[in-house]
């Protein structure tokens, strides 16, 4: 797989997160949480297949951001 997809795979995700903070419609936010499950999960599945451990939801988060903001 590699870092550069799980670069891609972390963006994107923090990319939702950080547009739900933005958004007020509720609907928005709806369409974006189902969004950020996905992209959660596909996150998940790399970060094990790449050896990462990782704690629960918040921690997978840190880890993103970290990854992402670090790499930018």
């Amino acid at each position: 797989m590699g870092k550069s997809k799980l670069y891609n795979i972390a963006k994107r995700y923090i990319e939702i997160i950080e547009q739900m903070e933005q958004t007020a419609d509720a609907q928005g936010l709806a369409d974006l949480e189902e969004e950020r499950v996905i992209w959660h999960n596909k996150l998940l599945r790399i970060l094990k297949r790449e050896g990462i451990s990782f704690k629960d939801r918040e921690n997978v988060t840190r880890l993103a951001y970290h990854l992402v903001r670090g790499n930018e």
